[in-house]
């Protein structure tokens, strides 16, 4: 309680009081106990312990009693009755979705799913990015705990049945998507992976070469910086470098430890230290090679193996999803395709909003714990598709408690095993145990043949003849900008680029001329001088393309619709809320969606009255608290409230009206 306020802030007094009216208490006991907890924000959290404490007993009969049974071989936890909750093997190879914020019970529902799965002869594979699970090899001696120190990968080695033709293009595929590459860049990894698979294959050699290999070989490709193809080569060579450069030693080897004999044993890789972005490169293709090795080698006999990780948007990141130019991630193709071949995910976050709706729609069994943001509680009432009633028991869950829903079933409240474990083990400790058990894997160090050294001299050239740009070098400069960051006014963005206005004029009006741009004056309808902004034509688009710039995704709507979202998200996140521009509903999307607390708003931009009634019938099926129309002028706003009440009668309560100078 050291970290209250003085008192309770309004919201927390009207969660309170709704808590009270939900247990049926009357109305003059609640404004006396209103009174008493305004006062004090100790005697706030002793009446919220104790209504949401009432109130779980009463949500729980009343919204999913009688209980429905979830009977199977691998338990997980009882119901309120104390009847036991088990999975199938079937089930659980449709994989697993679990959410909760931290301190909610993932670790440890991890730590009791691994054992049940040990006990009942299921080998299980852990990604863990804490280092929590070292402290279990105690109990069970059969756990190979690999810290990322000691693990050797070579992701250009292929799994065994599938030709590294075959394995390069899978892994172009997936180094692109994890590593955020457009196609012209895809492309060109591709190009070069394919080379030097033949140089080695001409060499000879029966070791494979590694990505320091690839590294070296693209940096010595000389190419004139005129050409398109020089954009390209940078990108991939930057992520290259920085990949082989966050741990050589997990990726500087011929052969690493052999991925197909780890799926027979218990292993957990330690993964804490790794950057972000290594990380995630290393576990999808790890993921990628678990799959393609299954599907080569025809192991289609149900659930033979588990892989559970925290963190789950490491991988299936929403973001990635929602930019259609960089395709379809492989990744969340792989989901729907792997439990055929005995592959069970176990994935967990405490962010559900910002995961994939492929991860959250190929999951069959989802279990829900305490959430601490109003986003996710919508987004998991979406998913398990309750009513409100329901979402008010999940309110009150303490630790270890949670709501389980397989994708045939009613939702079933679940009651977790605690798992004790003293968390001692230190990092020297663990890698002195594991040492020689590792030392037992056979692995192989890099080698570089002479045929590819022969082809890094013949490749380098003095790049001293190349030919300058047919753009200048401040237009080129000014039309990225433009790209990356496209709400800075004129003088903002001449001074980002460190050009004076007369140069910067110049090479805008030269943009302007070759229609690689086109200017665009926002009305904010208010006086002094409204701010010009610079927007992309396709041509420009284009142009920036082919030469090796990966394109912003503009979302709806031109600059000016762009420009004001992102005033309305500022205005928003200053509020305290938490807030998504174009918050995708399937194919649609509202302008803004921002929610704080308990409260939810969907703000649609009207620029026009155009289509502002289908719009407002959208939001209106999504079913927030609150529907916001911004308009530019009255006329557009009397438009739409005409339109509204000719097509339903009248305007919901649920929709107000505010004009875009509120937001300025």
């Amino acid at each position: 309680m050291a970290d209250r306020p003085a008192a309770p802030r309004p919201h927390e007094l009207d969660q309170l009081q709704a808590l009270m009216e939900r247990v049926g208490e009357d109305e003059d006991r609640v404004d006396n106990l209103l009174t008493v907890a305004a006062r004090n924000a100790e005697t706030y959290g002793s009446l919220m312990d104790l209504y949401q404490r009432r109130v779980a007993q009463v949500v729980t009969k009343d919204v999913f009693y009688p209980y429905e049974r979830v009977d199977g071989e691998l338990t997980l936890g009882t119901d309120p009755d104390g009847q036991q909750i088990a999975l199938t093997r079937e089930q659980l190879n449709e994989h697993l979705l679990l959410v909760g914020m931290t301190g909610s019970g993932k670790t440890t529902f991890f730590y009791n799913l691994m054992e049940t799965a040990m006990t009942a002869g299921l080998p299980v594979m852990v990604f863990d990015f804490k280092n929590d699970y070292r402290h279990l090899v105690d109990d069970d001696e059969d756990l190979l705990v690999i810290n990322w120190r000691d693990f050797k990968f070579n992701p250009l080695a292929p799994p065994p049945g599938v030709q590294p033709g075959k394995w390069g293009e899978i892994f172009a595929d997936t180094f692109a998507h994890t590593t955020d590459l457009l196609i012209g860049s895809e492309s060109y990894f591709l190009e070069r992976l394919g080379l030097l698979y033949q140089i080695y294959e001409q060499a000879d050699t029966e070791r494979a070469p590694s990505l320091f290999e690839l590294r070296d070989l693209v940096q010595a490709d000389w190419i004139t910086k005129a050409s398109p193809k020089f954009r390209y080569k940078e990108r991939v060579a930057s992520r290259l470098s920085m990949i082989t450069g966050f741990s050589g030693e997990i990726l500087d080897c011929s052969q690493g430890y052999p991925l197909e004999d780890l799926l027979e044993r218990n292993v957990v890789f330690e993964l804490k230290e790794p950057n972000q972005f290594a990380t995630n490169f290393v576990i999808e293709t790890m993921l990628t090679w678990i799959f393609y090795y299954r599907d080569a080698q025809g192991q289609r006999q149900g659930l033979r193996h588990l892989i559970l990780f925290d963190e789950a948007k490491r991988v299936f990141d929403v973001n990635r999803e929602r930019q259609p130019e960089s395709g379809f991630p492989p990744i969340d193709d792989l989901v729907g395709k792997v439990r055929e071949f005995g592959e069970g995910l176990v994935v967990a976050d405490h962010e559900p909003s910002k995961l994939t709706d492929s991860i959250k729609a190929n999951t069959h069994t989802k279990l829900w714990l305490t959430l601490g943001s109003g986003t996710d509680t919508h987004e998991m009432a979406r998913t398990f598709g309750i009513e409100q009633e329901a979402v008010d028991f999940t309110r009150t869950m303490q630790k270890g408690e949670g709501l389980l829903k397989l994708a045939d079933r009613d939702p079933v409240p679940i009651l977790l095993p605690d798992y004790p474990v003293e968390k001692v083990m230190t990092e020297p400790e663990i890698r002195s145990r594991m040492a020689p058990k590792l030392d037992a894997f056979a692995t192989a160090d890099r080698e570089r043949p002479a045929r590819f050294e022969e082809f890094l001299d013949h490749d380098e050239k003095d790049e001293s003849t190349d030919s300058t740009s047919s753009v200048e070098a401040a237009g080129e400069a000014l039309l990225a900008s433009v790209n990356d960051q496209p709400f800075l006014g004129m003088a903002e963005r001449y001074k980002a680029l460190g050009v004076d206005t007369k140069k910067g004029t110049k090479a805008k009006n030269e943009l302007v001329s070759l229609d690689l741009v086109r200017e665009v004056e926002v009305n904010t309808w208010k006086r002094g001088r409204n701010p010009k902004l610079l927007e992309l034509t396709s041509e420009g688009r284009r142009v920036l393309r082919e030469r090796g710039y990966e394109i912003r995704s503009s979302g709806k709507g031109g600059i000016e619709h762009q420009w004001w979202q992102e005033k309305i998200k500022a205005h928003y996140t200053e509020q305290g809320y938490d807030v998504t521009v174009e918050y995708h509903l399937g194919k649609k999307s509202i302008d803004v969606y921002a929610v704080a607390g308990d409260e939810s708003v969907a703000i649609e931009l009207a620029l026009s009255p155009d289509h502002e009634v289908e719009n407002i019938k959208k939001c209106l099926a999504q079913g927030p608290d609150r529907i916001q129309v911004v308009y530019t002028e009255t006329a557009v706003k009397d438009s739409i409230q005409a339109a509204l009440r000719e097509e339903l009668g009248s305007i919901p309560s649920t929709v107000s009206f505010s004009s875009v100078t509120e937001f300025t």
